[in-house]
């Protein structure tokens, strides 16, 4: 395709694009016209943009949609378009998705080249369609009527015309006879079990995979993204195809299930679980010999208290580690203490003398001479690292 053919598409594309109807809407009704125009799904379209949402160019794209798509003139009379606050909420998250385009690396135009690319690959694939529109039935002209000497009524036909089951006019007694009744009419089409073939299809798959896996010993708990990854696979597909043949919703829940429970293996299968099993652990230790230097647990709460160490001899720095998958950590040490401290979190909240890190993968590092402010003793070297939960250092 040289360059006349792609302005050519382009202009095209412009001079034809849609308008957005006001009938079938979620919100602007962007989806729906780009659906209407090319005669797909207009569920596929819908998923489409929530997918380009998770690379931060799915709200950017609906909202120039919005602009650029002229809006349609089907809403009925008194029917109220999206409120105002959706607007600017989406120009909002238009703005942040803009943003996202620009990051660190210069990667962040690439999901923004790849959605232009395939809206214009649906443009020349299906560009040529043109949904056909309602053709308007004739209207049967008015009959009178009146009543007869029994007290029945009876049909006339008005200004001396012929019914249409007597065109010729040849049996004028009988024109006030009912019309005969029509062909009946056409059974309703089914629709292809898009959703059944589907399932059927994933579940076959997916036990194929975990036979596979289990006879070659791979199948583990760090394995299991690529189980969900070919259930997950079969499952896009059948939304494809459900999207040309107008069925397959069904499979529109089970995929953001599987879609979540995917994303949720992959998290976990790339995070470093600490050994220890799981459980709460409480430990108090009464001297600086029972100190141990880690404490370790794979999900549970862990609760240190250390404020029957003798430290106000001077020495080497007491160094300790707490390494906690999933749960909460608390650690407790006396009012006086030299303390220097690092906290990492996943997910969560880290909080020490009065300071505090949240949101994703927040650290905190403090040093604090404690209640007393003055350096002396033997001090404490502190650090703590946790998956998910709140990390807390207290004074006792």
């Amino acid at each position: 395709m040289d360059g006349t053919e792609l302005r050519t598409s382009l202009r095209d594309m412009w001079d034809t694009r849609p308008a957005r109807p006001r009938e079938g809407r979620h919100v602007a009704g962007v989806a729906a016209a780009i659906a209407r125009r090319y005669d797909v799904d207009p569920v596929l379209i819908r998923v489409a943009f929530v997918v380009a949402a998770f690379s931060g160019v799915g709200v950017l794209l609906y909202v120039a949609g919005w602009i650029a798509l002229p809006d349609g003139t089907d809403e009925p009379v008194g029917k109220r378009g999206p409120r105002g606050a959706a607007l600017v909420g989406l120009a909002v998250l238009g703005v942040i998705g803009f943003g996202s385009l620009f990051d660190d690396n210069g990667f962040g135009i690439l999901p923004l080249v790849v959605a232009l690319g395939l809206l214009f690959l649906l443009h020349r694939s299906r560009g040529e369609r043109v949904v056909a529109q309602p053709v308007p039935q004739p209207v049967s002209p008015p009959v009178a009527t009146a009543a007869a000497a029994d007290g029945s009524t009876v049909s006339l036909v008005k200004d001396g015309t012929p019914p249409a089951w007597d065109p010729l006019g040849a049996a004028p007694f009988a024109w006030d006879l009912p019309e005969p009744a029509g062909p009946p009419p056409a059974p309703a089409r089914r629709r292809p079990p898009v959703t059944a073939v589907t399932l059927g299809v994933a579940l076959l798959a997916g036990g194929a995979t975990a036979a596979l896996m289990l006879a070659t010993g791979v199948l583990t708990a760090p394995n299991a993204p690529v189980l969900l990854g070919v259930v997950l696979t079969v499952l896009g597909f059948g939304l494809v195809a459900g999207s040309f043949l107008r069925a397959g919703r069904g499979l529109i829940p089970v995929a953001v299930v599987v879609g979540l429970v995917t994303w949720g293996s992959l998290a976990t299968a790339s995070f470093d679980w600490p050994e220890g099993g799981v459980g709460d652990l409480a430990v108090r230790p009464a001297s600086v010999s029972q100190l141990q230097p880690v404490y370790s647990r794979g999900a549970g709460d862990v609760d240190i208290d250390l404020t029957a160490l003798d430290l106000t001899a001077p020495g080497a720095p007491l160094v300790t580690e707490v390494r906690l998958g999933v749960g909460d950590v608390t650690v407790t040490v006396p009012r006086d203490a030299d303390l220097t401290f690092t906290g990492t979190t996943g997910v969560g909240e880290v909080r020490a003398a009065d300071e505090q890190r949240d949101g994703i993968d927040g650290t905190l590092t403090v040093s604090d001479l404690g209640a007393d402010g003055i350096a002396g003793g033997r001090p404490l070297e502190i650090t703590v690292h946790s998956g998910a939960g709140d990390v807390e250092v207290l004074r006792g």
